[in-house]
């Protein structure tokens, strides 16, 4: 008693779910389900719950349109003679209305619009392509299945069997054609290389590689595109390109433990800044780089070190007397001690 009540429900919600058919508003960007899925919907819950009258086909069909698939059932009380309990009557009057044939026009045009578009899936592309051809093949004349010659000792069905399944197969390699070559250059090249001969075989390569390329997409750019902080080639230093002031402080300080490690250095270049100030004398920036690289010192106008790290001005007695080599600047007035009737040294500030 108890397995057959458990068996009894098993089957009445595996009926419920099967006749639980989707609902068809008319209007395609609300629609779920084409109009040729629907009727096969609902000819499949027919089989499955056993609605054997045309009556209740039609009366399943009607309880699931809405808004102006509605209002399109009402317009068939303007044919007269229309019975809307025949099914196979309103079954050719909805796809009249919602999934009319396809003319040699309308594939012209389906088939000069299959190319991926940049948004869309592998995916999404194929069943694209897919209902095109069948849509065409819909629509095919009956004298290109029909055979025609000697039946060889055949039935006129079974050759006409034969060369429909000829058909197909022909249909299968040019959809397969116009899949890789409506594919997005970056993911046809790679599948092509396979070179597959079956759709199957092109969706799944296209998927795989589109698969890989997304991930590389996903991935952070690690690093930065940095050659010489100096201008000059040392050993087999990494050329990391050009890079921004910022940068090259930090690689000037990582060059500086490689040196003394007897390493290979960095070689970059610093980018140029769009309208940055020139120096006192017009030519260079006034940061202290001399636009390839280097730091320059702006006493002796030689690169590697700042003035505070030159030796030249060491030398000469932190600038006491005589005349400099470098570049003039601004200068403060300093006391260095001596007495008050003792000339004032002009000592160069670097900055």
């Amino acid at each position: 008693m108890a397995d057959g009540l458990q068996a009894a429900l098993l089957n009445h919600d595996r009926v419920r779910r099967t006749t639980d058919i989707p609902l068809f508003f008319g209007n395609k960007a609300k629609e779920t389900i084409t109009p040729q899925q629907l009727i096969e919907r609902i000819e499949i819950a027919a089989e499955v719950a056993n609605w054997n009258t045309d009556e209740r086909k039609c009366a399943e069909f009607f309880l699931c349109l809405r808004e102006d698939a509605l209002s399109w059932y009402n317009t068939l009380d303007h044919i007269i003679g229309f019975n809307k309990k025949v099914w196979a009557d309103i079954k050719r009057e909805f796809l009249a209305a919602y999934a009319p044939k396809y003319s040699a026009r309308a594939l012209c045009i389906c088939f000069q619009d299959l190319r991926q578009k940049p948004d869309e899936t592998v995916q999404k592309f194929y069943n694209r392509v897919s209902d095109t051809f069948i849509n065409a093949y819909k629509v095919k004349p009956d004298h290109t299945i029909t055979y025609e010659g000697d039946l060889m000792g055949r039935t006129q069905a079974e050759m006409n069997k034969a060369m429909g399944q000829g058909i197909e197969r022909m249909q299968l390699l040019m959809m397969n054609t116009v899949f890789l070559g409506g594919l997005r250059d970056d993911i046809r090249t790679r599948v092509l290389e396979e070179s597959p001969t079956k759709p199957q075989e092109s969706v799944k390569a296209a998927r795989e590689i589109e698969s890989i390329l997304n991930d590389k997409k996903s991935q952070p750019q690690r690093g930065f595109h940095v050659t010489s902080i100096d201008g000059t080639d040392e050993g087999d230093g990494t050329d990391m390109g050009d890079v921004d002031e910022d940068e090259a402080a930090h690689l000037q300080a990582i060059n500086a433990i490689l040196r003394k490690k007897g390493r290979p250095q960095y070689r970059f270049r610093v980018r140029p800044k769009q309208g940055w100030p020139k120096g006192p004398d017009g030519i260079g920036p006034r940061d202290g780089f001399n636009g390839t690289g280097a730091i320059i010192c702006f006493f002796c106008n030689k690169p590697g070190h700042r003035i505070a790290q030159c030796h030249a001005k060491a030398a000469s007695g932190r600038g006491r007397g005589g005349s400099r080599g470098g570049r003039g600047g601004r200068v403060a007035a300093v006391d260095n001690g001596q007495s008050n009737s003792a000339p004032a040294v002009q000592e160069p500030l670097n900055y």
